[in-house]
């Protein structure tokens, strides 16, 4: 499903431990992020509240989340009716489009065989980098969150994509990282070595210090100020920005950092890396298109899931798991656009589960 962000994504969460003067400038900097929320925010005054008292008396209507086939219709307890409204209007043009995609991969099962390269890999084989094609000039990875396995891939995906093409400037963009340090600041621009412990959203994402030292510009996606501002619960258990409406709100703000920064590093290779939900092809208001410049790279664990139609018609399948603590890459074939847009993907690894 999309971006969890609840799992350290404000700078209070950061767990590194800090000197006298860094702890002195988190606080700074969370004052200066709290006053830009509540300033003109009904919402982020409610987080404060007594939510369960609230749920109790609450309304009840539809909801519909993010994951329309493993999380389908629900009618639950609703903090915000007129907001959950809104977020189904906006919901239902794209679960018309899901419900096409399912029943157009139910009907050609046979030839999705023939299009699809299968291959069973041992982790440290892996040569990341020759999975993107040499045209690509945007690589979207989307992952399956907390597992370290995949942030150890996407590192070693960079890391050997640079060595690969030494020439190449590579930037990352990366949901991971909140957009700016201070609420005044502009997004888009590279995050300074000193600052990232206070800009990355958990301390697994420590690699994204070892791009700054190789020379790779590392910058964030994340407004922090919007996740807190529609933090509220308004079922539950969903958050205002873990709706479709928050991840319309998102994209469009990721993506015009995305314009921004392609358009001022016209030679640069970006690679955005985010929950899957927001880089697949057939995710709502997905960051990407298919297109012979952009790539999408999927980053599953155990299997593919069921949250969209080509991991739901294919739950039965074999093919979509990890086996025998090898990893399985999915690709499509070169000349084969029609599959690669429904699936979401143009190729897919599934880790096996990890040793606790």
């Amino acid at each position: 499903m999309c971006g969890n962000v609840t799992r350290g994504a404000t700078i209070k969460s950061i767990t590194n431990a800090l000197t006298p003067q860094e702890a002195r400038l988190q606080r700074i900097i969370t004052q200066h992020m709290d006053r830009a929320v509540l300033k003109n925010s009904q919402t982020a005054r409610w987080a404060h509240s007594n939510r369960t008292t609230y749920f109790k008396s609450a309304k009840t209507v539809p909801f519909r989340s993010m994951a329309p086939l493993s999380a389908p219709v629900a009618t639950l307890p609703i903090n915000d009716p007129a907001f959950a409204l809104r977020n189904d209007k906006m919901a239902l043009p794209w679960f018309e489009t899901i419900e096409k995609d399912l029943a157009f991969l139910q009907r050609h099962q046979e030839s999705i065989y023939e299009a699809l390269s299968i291959s069973h890999l041992d982790p440290q084989d892996i040569d990341y980098a020759r999975l993107i094609p040499a045209q690509a000039r945007k690589i979207f990875v989307g992952e399956e969150h907390n597992h370290p396995a995949i942030y150890k891939a996407f590192e070693n995906l960079v890391l050997q994509y640079h060595a690969l093409y030494p020439h190449r400037k590579i930037i990352v963009l990366t949901e991971f990282v909140s957009d700016r340090l201070l609420p005044w600041q502009m997004p888009g621009k590279p995050v300074k070595r000193l600052e990232m412990p206070f800009r990355r959203n958990d301390k697994d994402f420590i690699f994204f210090n070892k791009f700054i030292k190789e020379g790779i510009d590392v910058i964030g996606l994340e407004n922090l100020a919007y996740i807190k501002e529609h933090e509220a619960l308004f079922t539950p258990s969903e958050s205002q920005y873990e709706s479709v409406f928050g991840m319309q709100e998102r994209n469009a703000h990721w993506r015009r950092i995305i314009s921004y920064v392609a358009s001022k590093n016209p030679q640069a290779i970006l690679f955005i890396y985010a929950g899957s939900m927001h880089t697949h092809y057939r995710a709502p208001f997905s960051l990407t298109t298919p297109s012979p410049q952009n790539f999408v790279l999927q980053l599953e664990s155990q299997f593919l899931g069921p949250d969209m139609p080509f991991g739901y018609a294919m739950k039965e399948e074999p093919f979509i798991r990890a086996y025998d603590k090898k990893v399985t890459l999915l690709r499509w074939e070169e000349k084969d656009p029609i599959f690669r847009n429904r699936s979401g993907f143009d190729a897919c690894l599934i880790f096996p589960q990890e040793d606790l």
